[in-house]
């Protein structure tokens, strides 16, 4: 069974801006959105309990992001998105080990998504989970895991519902019939994932399965702001280190700086530093240094910076 994980509805939750139509849909009379005051604010959804969807995830140490889109093979879209993960996991100490781009395909995506997550703690998808026909990543994932029929969630249609009535400022009744069914394809769900809300102002939610498969839009905004606020409902380990990075800017040629390279990465490796370099068109080279302990970051910081004039960033 499909587990919708939304909260129930207080007294005083919904505030009046909500247009008359949207009020008097056969939803629950409970909408679970609260609106400001003015007509103008949109609509801000209540968040999934944390405690809840941390009590059935995994603790996570790995992540593995897996960019779905025949767009972004053939280089019409550019992906940002596996950036932001990436990030993120830096941030929190996760080891992002594998990103995969691979294409609209039932087949590749099902094979591709149930490896990740027999090998990594944590796998975040996306794209393919719009309203048209090559959007398949919920049914290529109900075929991995578990072969489960899809099923529509009724949250997250009221959600979309209340979200277009502020957008658009038409009724639901208005709206073509074939338009509410390609709409409603972005609800429609394996009947074994659960479905989180983390973000107020999103009526899209993060859908998990088998623990720890999250399935995010490809937009760049939404999957950005989701990932962030899905953040407070990972389990970390208590154990873990997060690194700190250092870079400094030196306007030496990379070739110049091989010597002092090697000799900081020997060093580093009894240190846990490690030791990297980028070069900046007309501009140098970056050196990063990434470590775990502040103090001896600095001192490597310092050698650098006396051997080669550079400076920090």
């Amino acid at each position: 069974m499909r587990t919708s994980l939304g909260i129930g509805c207080k007294a005083g939750q919904v505030r009046l801006a909500l247009p008359r139509f949207v009020l008097n849909q056969p939803w629950s009379s409970c909408q679970q959105v609260r609106m400001s005051s003015s007509s103008s604010a949109p609509p801000e959804f209540e968040p999934t309990p944390i405690e809840s969807v941390k009590a059935n995830g995994p603790v996570v140490r790995s992540a593995a992001c897996l960019i779905i889109g025949d767009e972004v093979l053939n280089g019409k879209t550019l992906d940002t998105n596996s950036n932001k993960l990436a990030k993120l996991c830096f941030e929190l100490g996760i080891e992002l080990k594998k990103t995969e781009v691979i294409p609209d395909d039932e087949d590749a995506i099902a094979e591709t998504a149930k490896r990740l997550s027999k090998n990594y703690d944590w796998v975040v998808t996306s794209g393919g989970i719009g309203p048209t026909p090559d959007d398949m990543t919920y049914a290529s994932l109900a075929k991995a895991f578990g072969n489960e029929p899809l099923e529509h969630d009724q949250e997250t249609i009221r959600r979309m519902q209340i979200s277009n009535a502020y957008r658009m400022g038409i009724s639901a009744a208005s709206v073509p019939e074939e338009v509410i069914r390609a709409r409603h394809r972005m609800a429609l769900f394996p009947r074994n994932a659960e479905v989180i809300f983390p973000a107020k102002e999103f009526w899209v939610p993060v859908v998990r399965m088998n623990r720890n498969v999250c399935i995010l839009p490809g937009v760049p905004r939404i999957f950005e702001g989701l990932l962030l606020a899905y953040q407070s409902y990972l389990n970390l380990d208590p154990n873990t280190r997060r690194p700190i990075r250092c870079l400094i800017q030196v306007s030496q040629p990379e070739s110049a700086l091989s010597p002092l390279l090697e000799r900081l990465t020997r060093e580093g490796k009894q240190d846990e530093i490690r030791v990297g370099s980028y070069p900046k068109w007309n501009a140098g080279v970056h050196i990063s240094l990434i470590g775990y302990d502040q103090e001896t970051i600095n001192k490597y910081a310092e050698q650098v910076i006396q051997e080669t004039g550079g400076h920090k960033l």
